[in-house]
């Protein structure tokens, strides 16, 4: 008879904790979404000049942190300027580039930075670990520490110089879990698919190499759209942003080069831009209308520093 009458009273029990489950779901879905401001800074390479690489970006990057980036990114391997490609280069001169972490120069120069401006800060740069050589992308937190590091993992023809990497790391963030890639990896699936499987809410690709509507754009869009996450790329020539969907939220073409000889540092061919994009990121919830609010960017071009909204 007990039984009996507490059957109701636990089927109950049961109906309410279930109710209130879902309620707290749609309470958090309904919470605004976090928004990740963020720069991408398209800058032209020089080849095998850390210094006048460093010497053009530091400035940019100070600009982004004083217009609100919360998160700046470089290109892919901004630092050496992809000397990968100089097939012009000996071998010792192309390890000499490599930059240990956490001991080298400009890497300290780069974490004294997003600390001075309280910035997180995505860094491409060519990593020298031991007798390997990796292409890198750092993440530096706004106390300067490091936070992560990621090494490209698909390589075509670097292969004979630097080392691939192995895993498709996320990054906790106080705006969502983010996963980055470089350049060469977003042609791949398999690779992509892993950032997802591991938690990531958004993905930042430093690049280099293809750009523009037609060679690389697509790419870009499809491991979207089969990942449903966004993806900003930040590239010598381009920046573009993509939708969960797959659609295009903003895209500029600055130029229609990767290098400039050292020459014409501060001349007219070294065209750069700071873009600024406002990315929502909600955990568990990538529909496209969440994502997609465009903002201003900012235009610096050397040597006339001219800017725009």
């Amino acid at each position: 008879m007990m039984g009996r009458r507490l059957l109701p009273l636990m089927l109950a029990a049961v109906w309410l904790v279930g109710t209130l489950d879902i309620e707290a779901s749609a309470a958090e879905h309904d919470k605004p979404p976090r928004v990740l401001r963020v720069a991408g800074i398209v800058l032209k390479w020089i080849r095998g000049d850390k210094e006048a690489n460093y010497r053009r970006i530091e400035p940019l990057i100070r600009e982004a942190a004083q217009h609100g980036a919360q998160l700046v990114v470089t290109t892919e391997c901004f630092l050496d300027g992809y000397s990968a490609e100089d097939r012009t280069i000996s071998d010792e001169a192309y390890r000499a580039l490599g930059e240990p972490i956490p001991d080298g120069p400009y890497f300290k120069r780069l974490t004294g930075l997003a600390r001075e401006r309280r910035i997180y800060l995505v860094a491409g740069i060519l990593e020298a670990e031991g007798k390997d050589r990796f292409n890198t992308a750092v993440f530096i937190g706004p106390d300067g520490g490091l936070l992560g590091k990621y090494h490209k993992q698909r390589m075509d023809e670097e292969i004979r110089q630097n080392s691939p990497g192995k895993l498709s790391t996320v990054h906790d963030t106080p705006f969502g879990k983010m996963g980055v890639l470089i350049c060469a990896d977003r042609r791949y699936p398999d690779v992509v698919r892993r950032f997802r499987e591991n938690g990531a809410e958004f993905l930042i690709c430093p690049s280099g190499g293809m750009f523009g509507s037609k060679k690389n754009d697509p790419i870009v869009r499809a491991r979207s759209k089969e990942n449903n996450l966004p993806i900003v790329f930040v590239h010598p020539a381009e920046f573009l942003v993509t939708n969960a969907d797959g659609s295009i939220q903003m895209r500029t073409l600055v130029g229609d080069r990767l290098v400039i000889g050292k020459k014409q540092a501060g001349g007219p061919n070294d065209v750069n831009r700071i873009f600024y994009y406002d990315l929502p990121i909600r955990p568990g919830n990538l529909r496209q209308s969440d994502y997609g609010q465009t903002t201003t960017s900012r235009q610096s071009e050397i040597p006339d520093r001219r800017t725009s909204r």
